[in-house]
């Protein structure tokens, strides 16, 4: 299996980043559109995902450190793609001198950030219907 994980050009890969995230987060997580799209895409580093040179995934980065959007097509799941990602996204940010990021964990999948080196931190609370948790990462 041939994966490739890399930073992508929003003005350029917007298309293969929003069929992913229209995709898994607006059909099949059902989260209103109008709060997947916000005014934070052109100014964070996103990131795609290619298996067998086609795009699975998406994530990214924002300036402040808080990682998200991570989203894996259905048909690439278990795979270890989104582990893949989310290493990327960590080594990005670590280069770029970040010494911790976070990212808002949907509570169902506070087990692979875990496993990603993230530590919940605070309570559950309610994204778009979904319940999260704040979980953040040492960089160092």
């Amino acid at each position: 299996m041939a994966v490739l994980v890399r930073p992508a050009d929003w003005q350029k890969e917007q298309e293969s980043i929003r069929a992913i995230r229209e995709a898994v987060f607006v059909q099949e997580q059902k989260v209103p559109a109008d709060l997947e799209w916000d005014n934070l895409e052109e100014s964070s580093q996103h990131f795609l995902v290619f298996n067998e040179g086609v795009a699975v995934g998406t994530g990214r980065l924002c300036k402040n450190g808080k990682v998200g959007r991570m989203a894996i097509k259905q048909s690439a799941r278990g795979l270890g793609i989104g582990a893949q990602l989310l290493n990327s996204i960590c080594d990005f940010a670590k280069q770029r001198g970040l010494l911790n990021i976070y990212l808002h964990a949907q509570q169902h999948a506070q087990g692979f950030y875990t496993r990603g080196g993230f530590s919940p931190e605070g309570e559950i609370f309610y994204e778009a219907g979904i319940p999260h948790i704040k979980m953040v990462r040492q960089l160092n």
